[in-house]
């Protein structure tokens, strides 16, 4: 299990994207063999969430899933069987960036 690192995480205006290395991560020259060489060795960022519409408060995304989740494995694995705002609703994600921390 990997602990999340706050640098790790970028968004483009639309994709919150994690670009650290966990053990589900895979180098981007495995998932697309035809990547620009400056790719090779590196991880395939892992999508974290999309805000297409409205307000964006991925910083308090960030914090909460790195507040409530133990491990990049454990968010991506709820996200994946739900959808990434389930996830965060499930540990109190309230929404406009209003969330209650983990005891």
């Amino acid at each position: 299990m990997t602990k999340f690192d706050k640098s790790q995480f970028k968004w483009d205006g639309m994709y919150l994207m994690y670009w650290g290395r966990h053990t589900q991560s895979i180098n981007m020259e495995d998932h697309n063999p035809d990547c620009h060489p400056s790719w090779v060795g590196k991880p395939k960022p892992s999508f974290i969430a999309r805000f297409k519409y409205g307000s964006k408060p991925w910083k308090s995304w960030v914090n909460c899933i790195v507040d409530n989740y133990p491990s990049v494995e454990s968010y991506l694995d709820e996200a994946r069987k739900t959808s990434p705002l389930e996830a965060v609703q499930k540990v109190g994600y309230s929404g406009r960036g209003r969330y209650r921390r983990a005891a």
